[in-house]
């Protein structure tokens, strides 16, 4: 009888020693399994974000800000004052000859998103996209941080004037970007 404990005791070492150095974990609880539950936003950008990316081009891949939490790849805005919010989406178009960045303004008409304007982008990558009063005209501006790596990173400011987007200043700025 005192033999049988100690074969499982030493079967029971011998096995969890397998299975932890077979690099295969216990089981997932159900608790484990659990997430909250998304957000009805969430679930209206993500609808968003697809039909606006069914308007970029084909190979054109969108950009998240460094500087935003995942999942804000659209920044929303109303830059032309008609009281309903326009959609900046940031993107990489790659070519024959590299890669080009752009920023693209897009307008809700009868439930269906139309690109109104669209500027360049210079750098490697976005650091930062958002639409708000900076100059504190009482109009939102759209602003636009490029990343240019060691140089730190180029901002774009822009207005709505004359039905699309104009460059109203361009700077330099290193470190997170503080708009005051």
């Amino acid at each position: 009888m005192s033999r049988l404990p100690r074969k499982f005791i030493g079967f029971t070492i011998l096995s969890t020693t397998i299975l932890l150095l077979g690099g295969c974990g216990f089981p997932t609880t159900p608790v484990d399994l659990i997430e909250p539950p998304i957000p009805k936003t969430s679930l209206q950008n993500n609808n968003i974000s697809h039909d606006l990316k069914k308007l970029l081009p084909d190979n054109a891949q969108i950009l998240s800000p460094m500087q935003e939490k995942k999942g804000n790849d659209i920044s929303f805005g109303d830059l032309d004052g008609d009281g309903v919010n326009e959609a900046v989406v940031v993107y990489e178009e790659k070519n024959k000859t590299g890669r080009t960045l752009k920023a693209a303004l897009f307008r809700q008409h009868q439930k269906e998103w139309r690109k109104i304007s669209e500027v360049d982008g210079f750098g490697y990558g976005l650091d930062y996209a958002g639409i708000w009063d900076i100059n504190h005209d009482g109009r939102p501006e759209l602003a636009l941080g490029w990343s240019l790596g060691y140089a730190g990173n180029g901002l774009d400011i822009y207005g709505w004037r004359e039905d699309k987007l104009e460059l109203l200043s361009k700077k330099v700025y290193q470190g997170k970007l503080e708009l005051e």
